[in-house]
C-alpha cells in the first residue's frame, strides 16, 4: 500500500473500468488539487477529494481478506476531528467490516445507495410544462427548495439558508442547472449534472412536496437524461433506496439499478479511546 498520483495505472486497469461509472465521483476527485489517494495499484483505491468530503473506497471483485486489512488500516489515514467521517463502498468490502468487527465502524450509521445508468431513455407519464433555464429573479425560490432539500437528505446535516443560497448562486451560473416550468410558469423541479470524461452524473434532483406525484421530476429527467445521450455521455445518478418514489422517477425515466453501495461512517474517537 502506498500513497499515489492521479495517473496511476490501477485507473487504466480492466477491472477498474469496469467499475468507473459506478464509482464517478473517484474519477471526478482525481481532479481536485488536495486529493488524497491510497492503493495497491491492484485491489482497491482510496479517494478523498479534499477534508471534509466523503472518501471513496473502491476493490475489484471478489477482493482478498488480507487486502481488506490493508483498507481497514489505510482508512485511519482519511479519520478527521468531524464526529463522523463518511464513506463509501461495495457491500462486499462494507460485510468485511462487519465480519472483522472493524473498531472505527459507527453501525448505526449506514444506508444502501443504488447506482443507476441509462442506455435509452424511456417516455414517462405525461404532464404540463417543459425543461427551461432559471431566472435571476427565481434565486430565491430556488433557495428555499435546495435548502429544504437538505433538510430531507437522510443521513446529512441540514445546510444553513446562507449556505443554500451560496450554492444557489453556483448552480445557476453554471450551464449544467436546469428546472422544469409547470404550464403556470412556475418552477416545480430542478436538477443539475457534472460532466466527467464521458459520463454525466445527474444530481440536485428536487421538487417541492406540493407539487409531487405529478411526473415533473420524470419528465425533467427524461428531457435532461434525452440531452445528455444525444451528445454522446452517459448519464448515471446515485440514489437512496430509502425513497421510493424518486426512484420510482429514474426508472420510469428510462435507469437501470446497476447495483448497491454503502454509505457509512467511522469515528476518529473511537481511535482515542482504544488507545
Amino acid at each position: 500500500m502506498k500513497q499515489i498520483n492521479h495517473d496511476n495505472k490501477i485507473f487504466y486497469s480492466e477491472e477498474f473500468q469496469k467499475d468507473k461509472y459506478k464509482f464517478f465521483l473517484i474519477m471526478q476527485n482525481l481532479k481536485s488539487e488536495s486529493v488524497l489517494l491510497y492503493s495497491d495499484e491492484e485491489n482497491y483505491v482510496i479517494c478523498r477529494g479534499a477534508v471534509g468530503l466523503p472518501t471513496w473506497i473502491w476493490t475489484k471483485d471478489g477482493i482478498d481478506h488480507d487486502k481488506v486489512v490493508e483498507i481497514e488500516e489505510a482508512m485511519k489515514y482519511y479519520l478527521t476531528d468531524s464526529p463522523k467521517d463518511k464513506f463509501t463502498c461495495k457491500k462486499e468490502l462494507y460485510d468485511y467490516l462487519l465480519e472483522d468487527d472493524f473498531e472505527l465502524l459507527n453501525r448505526d450509521d449506514c444506508f444502501e445507495m443504488g447506482t443507476l445508468f441509462c442506455r435509452n431513455v424511456k417516455e414517462p407519464r405525461k404532464t404540463d410544462g417543459k425543461m427551461d433555464k432559471p431566472r435571476v429573479d427565481e434565486k430565491e425560490l430556488l433557495t428555499q427548495y435546495w435548502y429544504n432539500d437538505s433538510l430531507e437528505m437522510n443521513n446529512t446535516d441540514p445546510i444553513s439558508m446562507e449556505q443554500a443560497a451560496q450554492d444557489m448562486d453556483k448552480m445557476m451560473k453554471s450551464n449544467t442547472f436546469n428546472v422544469w416550468r409547470n404550464a403556470n410558469g412556475k418552477i416545480v423541479c430542478m436538477a443539475e449534472y457534472t460532466v466527467i470524461d464521458s459520463s454525466a452524473k445527474i444530481k440536485s434532483v428536487y421538487t417541492p412536496v406540493e407539487e409531487r406525484g405529478k411526473a415533473y421530476a420524470a419528465n425533467l429527467i427524461h428531457d435532461l437524461t434525452a440531452k445528455l445521450l444525444s451528445e454522446g455521455l452517459v448519464p448515471l445518478l446515485y440514489t437512496d433506496y430509502n425513497y421510493p418514489a424518486s426512484n420510482k422517477a429514474y426508472i420510469n425515466a428510462g435507469y437501470e439499478d446497476r447495483g448497491i453501495l454503502i454509505n457509512f461512517s467511522c469515528s476518529k474517537e473511537k481511535v482515542k479511546r482504544l488507545r
